[in-house]
């Protein structure tokens, strides 16, 4: 075998490691890294997307495996992504942080790993795997795992959560009607995620576009129980005039 192709393999392989580390990452970060050309990476990607081992999105990857263990993961990752930078910047003094499960606020994960004065509650097996090696405390609620989704629910999760009290809760949701009220799919999650609802001295919604104008089986609450709402989507007149009567502060971030 070529020089050439050991070093093939071994930067495919080093890319491989970085995506079980982060999760996801973009062709700029990994040209620097590896001191190569964006087009090189790009081969890389290609090869190992051949492979089936990632999911390529515009800028960058994903580990394949975890597209299949949550289909959504690449869904708007660029959008998710803003909504997870806007929401840290919304971190002032809190110290005790609620993480919901989900993709975006597995984004948010990602940039809280290195916050070490910071005590992190979460009931994602994902994020907890993430944050296991960071720098801030870290809390992981358990209970009965959806596998779908890779998150702790049902009455035992529950209870620990009711022993809780955070600074600030950054919570997703499956559907956002036309009436602006949250619901999920999942019965269980109704009482988890009004349990953190109400130990929380701050409550931060974060749901990227898709989640809008949708309805799912059981209502958790309305839009009202929230302080703030981070969106990227293009929020109508409407809505925005509904939300401020509700007290509730949002942040449009369209591209």
């Amino acid at each position: 075998m070529s020089h050439s192709k050991v070093l093939l393999g071994e930067r495919q392989q080093n890319i491989l490691k970085i995506l079980e580390k982060d999760g996801s990452v973009s062709v700029e970060e990994l040209a620097k890294m590896f001191s190569v050309s964006g087009m090189t990476i790009r081969r890389d990607l290609h090869i190992l997307e051949a492979k089936n081992r990632i999911e390529r999105f515009h800028g960058g990857a994903v580990l394949r495996d975890e597209v299949q263990y949550r289909e959504k993961e690449v869904q708007n990752i660029i959008g998710k992504k803003r909504i997870a930078e806007k929401a840290l910047a919304l971190l002032l003094d809190e110290k005790v942080i609620f993480l919901d499960a989900g993709t975006t606020t597995r984004e948010l994960a990602l940039l809280l790993k290195e916050r070490e004065e910071l005590y992190i509650v979460t009931t994602d097996l994902m994020i907890a795997g993430i944050l296991q090696n960071g720098k801030a405390g870290l809390f992981f609620c358990g209970g009965e795992i959806q596998k779908s989704t890779g998150s702790s629910l049902g009455s035992l999760t529950v209870e620990q959560l009711r022993d809780f009290s955070f600074d600030i809760a950054f919570l997703g949701t499956s559907a956002i009607n036309s009436r602006l009220e949250l619901s999920t799919p999942t019965v269980e999650k109704v009482s988890l995620k009004r349990t953190v609802l109400q130990k929380a001295k701050k409550a931060v919604l974060l749901a990227d576009e898709s989640k809008f104008d949708k309805q799912a089986m059981m209502r958790i609450c309305s839009m009202e129980e929230f302080d703030v709402l981070v969106t990227d989507r293009e929020l109508s007149e409407k809505e925005e005039k509904e939300l401020r009567k509700m007290g509730v502060t949002f942040y449009s971030l369209m591209e």
